[in-house]
């Protein structure tokens, strides 16, 4: 065993001693037995761990004392019956934990000579990610703690709006937050659906957390654990229970965004929490009560999915029975200005800094049909904000696909044009106009290009910097 040029040779008994005081010092409990299940050594902290007693170990093969109900299980006894490698958990009579991993040894012949089987305390381990589990609930009731302490005025700053459009949609938004009927809000991406979610729950006085999920987001392999959680043993892995998302909504708010990419497995599963109020986590055999409201979005057409089977109608039917549809960005201009002036002011207090947008590029973000709506707004405000060298934001400091005016036409006539349009705003504007109509005419990018007589990355490219959608 000791091969070293510099391990003098010594007696038996020594080396035994010195095998002994090596054996003992690791932490992990270490067990060999030999071909037949018979105990040849171990070390203290295997004791300790397994809480065998040592005359047993002695007695007894690691077959008899998993018979005579001495231990739980015995990973050695499993890896003599395969002659494999084994690994398994094991749930010792001490209340500890254990984590083994039984080797073989062979000799010349084939024959298993010994097994080695090393075994790690993993008790405090599973305390700390119960522990974790635990700070996972405390965390969603602690950023809606850190919401609530902005003040109820905060809040309501974050619905900036002018229009009678939305003006009407928010008075619609406070008489369903009165109820706890499900609220499915429909709109094009980044018309703020998230935003009127959260102003609901708020609005409805509920104590509870206020939970977002986004479908799309998830894997859907992961997606059904992580909204119904799953009992230890559930799968590989999981080593102790886990609570979902629902069971974490409770007393509150569940939003479910981006609902349309829900897999259509998991849709009967959601419809059955919708009609009980209640969820069974993954691998457990009984079911939870929850008191949640459900407020879902998309913007997907849903019923265009129910055709396709991609959709269920009466997941559909659930979900809508309280409907608010946010109208985009391009259909409530009145909104933009304040809208912009209200994320600058935002970023001005943030940064200590007092920048203000010139007319002219007020009249400029007034203009553009916004195709990334509030979101994308705010990003380029965000933008300019920090690239602007002087307390007034230029005109030109705008994105130049945001700088032209869109058409003030309906679809279908002639993009109208300033006069004083240089060269080069002229050859934009005929540019940016030309490819949105082949991009119309064409099924896909690579027709399109084909029409255009470019290759697709050009196209791309020449998309991404006129600002085409």
């Amino acid at each position: 065993m000791f091969k070293s040029p510099h391990f003098k040779a010594v007696e038996v008994d020594e080396i035994n001693t010195l095998f002994n005081a090596i054996f003992n010092t690791s932490n992990d409990g270490l067990y060999v037995c030999d071909g037949e299940g018979r105990s040849l050594a171990f070390n203290k902290a295997f004791l300790q761990i397994s809480g065998i007693e040592e005359h047993l170990l002695y007695e007894y093969t690691v077959f008899e004392l998993v018979e005579n109900d001495f231990v739980p299980n015995s990973c050695a006894a499993e890896t003599l019956r395969t002659k494999q490698k084994h690994n398994t958990i094991i749930d010792y009579y001490t209340g500890k934990k254990g984590m083994l991993t039984s080797t073989p040894i062979y000799n010349g012949e084939g024959d298993i000579v010994c097994v080695v089987s090393n075994v790690r305390d993993i008790t405090e381990l599973n305390r700390l990610q119960e522990e974790l589990e635990e700070t996972r609930k405390i965390n969603y009731k602690y950023k809606e703690a850190l919401y609530q302490m902005q003040g109820e005025m905060e809040e309501k700053k974050q619905l900036v709006y002018r229009s009678r459009e939305m003006h009407r949609v928010v008075n619609l938004a406070n008489r369903l937050a009165k109820n706890d009927s499900p609220v499915l809000i429909l709109g094009e991406s980044g018309v703020g659906k998230d935003v009127m979610a959260r102003y609901i729950h708020k609005e409805s006085g509920r104590r509870g957390s206020f939970v977002t999920v986004n479908c799309g987001a998830i894997p859907d392999h992961l997606l059904e654990s992580e909204l119904f959680g799953y009992e230890k043993g559930a799968f590989t892995g999981a080593n102790h229970s886990k609570a979902g998302l629902f069971e974490l909504a409770d007393k509150g708010t569940i939003f479910l965004d981006e609902i349309g990419d829900l897999p259509f497995t998991l849709q009967v599963k959601l419809l059955n929490v919708l009609q009980d109020q209640k969820v069974r986590r993954v691998g457990g055999t009984s079911q939870r009560s929850v008191d949640m409201r459900i407020i879902a979005a998309t913007n997907s057409d849903l019923e265009k999915l129910i055709e396709d089977k991609k959709f269920r109608k009466d997941l559909y039917y659930r979900l809508n029975v309280l409907q608010l549809n946010i109208p985009p960005l391009r259909k409530r201009p009145e909104d933009i200005p304040i809208l912009a002036l209200s994320f600058l002011d935002r970023l001005n207090k943030k940064y200590k800094s007092n920048k203000k947008i010139q007319p002219m590029a007020i009249e400029c973000l007034y203009s553009y049909p916004w195709p990334g709506n509030v979101r994308e707004l705010k990003n380029v405000i965000e933008r300019i904000f920090h690239l602007s060298e002087t307390e007034k934001i230029p005109y030109d400091a705008l994105p130049h696909n945001v700088q032209y005016k869109r058409s003030e036409e309906k679809e279908g006539n002639t993009q109208k044009k300033k006069e004083s349009n240089s060269l080069r705003e002229e050859l934009y504007f005929y540019e940016k106009q030309y490819i949105e109509q082949k991009l119309q005419e064409s099924k896909t990018l690579k027709e399109c290009a084909q029409k255009l007589k470019i290759d697709i990355s050009t196209l791309v490219r020449k998309k991404n910097k006129l600002g085409i959608r």
